[in-house]
């Protein structure tokens, strides 16, 4: 059995909702009482929105609440709004995900959901015990030009202020996985995808995927990835964030009281090279939410690297940080860069450091130089990253 985690600088506020959610041993009213003596509410507020464990712990809040009423009245009012609004938000998701599904399906175009109002129905029963911000959705490469032709026809723009002419060297395609696109008026994101994950990651192809995918409990007609290759794709995202939501976490409790095939798992973990991401996680879900682990899963958790790779997570666990588009502060940076380097092997360290040396549309913003000489953003590109720190610093 792997050693306990130190969870010594996780909050008592952090502790007590990490204590509801567990699964092994469902707290009481009377036990959820005492733990909440001289807890900062509003403190344990931020967790549960930061987290975006909400879905879940709101019916949990009312249904320990039914006969003594000890949670105060300003946290119930919060959750039940966020929770009412997260509904809302999931419904509509949910039309918008069956309607453009059935637009690629009218073109031919094969799709895969990958998160959103599919898993929150497949885990948690029902499409409001989960949150999502957007719609994932896998295609086949071959059919990208379609799909985007079909969501720039519905109204959907390309995200992320894109100039096609910062766009040097497929840069792109080398530096990410999907591209995003922003409905305006109906505020919905998709996140259109042609792998899974980073290029630095072995991964099955688009038709293995297809040949084991599964359809959503919501639509028959919409798909899903298979429960094996699920589970693999979202350890690997929530390696990625660094575990920095806890519903990520809580996806892979509820998916480890399904049924999977784990010869299948442990296949599709070696074969992309991260077995001890894997072990990572289920040690995070073991030892933080009570997961029950079949038996064929223990061997993964035995890694002193997983047991590592999952005390480094926490410091992402225990405190609201932002990562993404840039960590807030160096001292993140150098936390998650190091836990990044830690979770990657040999191979992919050296993908991830070249890519980091490859030029990027911030180098064009700098010096624009025509398309016949963009090769010389390479010897370039550390004078042009130095300029933009210099300018950084100086507004």
């Amino acid at each position: 059995m792997s050693r306990p985690l130190d969870v010594s600088s996780f909050s008592k506020e952090l502790k007590f909702m990490l204590n509801l959610l567990r699964s092994d041993c469902p707290i009481d009213a009377g036990e959820a009482i005492r733990q909440s003596k001289d807890l900062d509410w509003q403190s344990f507020l931020k967790l549960v929105t930061y987290h975006e464990t909400f879905p879940v712990l709101y019916p949990l809040l009312v249904q320990l609440n039914e006969e003594q009423r000890w949670t105060p009245d300003f946290v119930m009012n919060k959750l039940k709004t966020v929770y009412s609004r997260n509904t809302f938000e999931m419904l509509h998701l949910r039309g918008e995900m069956e309607r453009m599904n059935e637009k690629f399906a009218d073109q031919g175009i094969r799709s895969l959901i990958l998160k959103g109002p599919v898993l929150a129905a497949m885990l948690y029963g029902d499409i409001s015990g989960r949150t999502s911000g957007d719609l994932d959705i896998l295609v086949s490469k071959q059919d990208w030009d379609k799909c985007v032709k079909i969501l720039l026809g519905e109204g959907y723009v390309r995200g992320e202020q894109y100039d096609e002419s910062t766009e040097i060297l497929n840069n792109t395609e080398r530096k990410t996985h999907h591209i995003s696109y922003i409905h305006p008026q109906k505020r919905i994101e998709i996140e259109l995808h042609w792998r899974l994950n980073p290029d630095s990651v072995i991964e099955p192809t688009f038709e293995e995927l297809w040949s084991r995918r599964q359809s959503s409990l919501l639509n028959k007609s919409v798909f899903t990835l298979g429960s094996e290759d699920l589970f693999v794709y979202l350890i690997l995202h929530g390696t990625r964030h660094a575990w920095t939501s806890l519903r990520w976490l809580m996806d892979i409790d509820r998916m480890l009281s399904g049924f999977m095939n784990w010869n299948r798992v442990n296949q599709l973990f070696a074969a992309s090279r991260s077995t001890r991401l894997g072990g990572k996680a289920l040690i995070l879900s073991t030892q933080l939410l009570g997961s029950l682990l079949p038996e064929e899963a223990y061997a993964m958790t035995l890694d002193p690297k997983a047991h590592r790779l999952a005390q480094l997570a926490l410091i992402f666990i225990r405190q609201k940080v932002i990562l993404f588009p840039e960590p807030e502060s160096k001292e993140i940076a150098v936390a998650y860069n190091r836990y990044l380097l830690a979770s990657m092997t040999f191979r992919q360290r050296q993908f991830y450091i070249w890519n980091k040396l490859y030029p990027s549309s911030k180098d064009v913003t700098v010096l624009h130089l025509p398309k016949s000489m963009h090769f010389l953003y390479f010897p370039l590109r550390p004078f042009l990253w130095f300029w933009r720190q210099v300018k950084r610093q100086t507004t």
